[in-house]
């Protein structure tokens, strides 16, 4: 048998007390002038999360890694930034949207872009425009594939359809790296150089918070007040 939450309506389990008195006070007909409101109160009751996150030395060597190119030049392997978020599916959220285009093109011997945030179920494309053969692969546990040896004007493309952090790499130039991180909610955050991020919206409630860097990982347990700020700092 459902308990007594279960049994309230369903306005009345989501709306703020205050909202709610309005709504029965203008009645049903007053309603669609009132969402507006409704909208408001219900953000105004969600929370953010925030934190800095800090790279160990052994870490920050590991970035600092170089190789040579074919070309005889010296090659930084590719900053991959620090990626936050909420695991798991989140209830009453919006969808989640791409943190840019779904396209990582390799340019310069290098990927378009260092980490992608993409909703679960998401197709990327991998289009070559280099002079040069590119094989982009991964042996993620959440994608594993391998794209082969394409030419300059010809793409591949991967649909993302399990959860997590995937890392891609190219199998001729070892230092080509970029991170596809598949969410379920839209509640992330590319980390900033400085180490600092904040993620904006979130429902209250107890979350697991993910924070991932190309070579290592860890979670932190946050709880996220009704129009409060939950602290999440960490050393990786």
């Amino acid at each position: 048998m459902p308990d007594a939450r279960h049994r309230q309506p369903l306005l009345q389990r989501r709306l703020p007390g205050a909202v709610l008195l309005a709504v029965l006070a203008a009645g049903v007909s007053s309603l669609p002038a009132l969402l507006p409101r409704v909208a408001a109160a219900a953000q105004g009751s969600r929370g953010a999360i925030e934190g800095r996150i800090t790279l160990s030395s052994t870490a920050q060597a590991r970035s600092l890694d170089r190789y040579t190119s074919d070309t005889g030049e010296s090659r930084e392997i590719q900053q991959v930034p620090v990626v936050v978020y909420i695991e798991g599916t989140v209830p009453d959220s919006p969808p989640a949207r791409p943190s840019g285009t779904t396209a990582l093109v390799q340019r310069g011997q290098a990927f378009s872009a260092t980490a992608l945030v993409v909703p679960l179920g998401t197709q990327v494309s991998f289009p070559n425009g280099d002079p040069i053969f590119h094989n982009v692969f991964s042996y993620s546990r959440a994608k594993r594939f391998d794209l082969g040896r394409y030419r300059q004007g010809e793409a591949k493309t991967v649909v993302f359809d399990r959860p997590g952090y995937v890392k891609v790499m190219c199998e001729v130039h070892k230092w080509m790296r970029t991170a596809v991180v598949v969410v379920e909610n839209p509640y992330y955050a590319v980390v900033a150089e400085s180490g600092q991020f904040r993620i904006d919206g979130v429902p209250p409630g107890h979350y697991r918070l993910a924070i991932e860097h190309f070579d290592r990982r860890t979670s932190v347990e946050v709880d996220v007040p009704a129009g409060g700020v939950a602290r999440a700092d960490a050393r990786l």
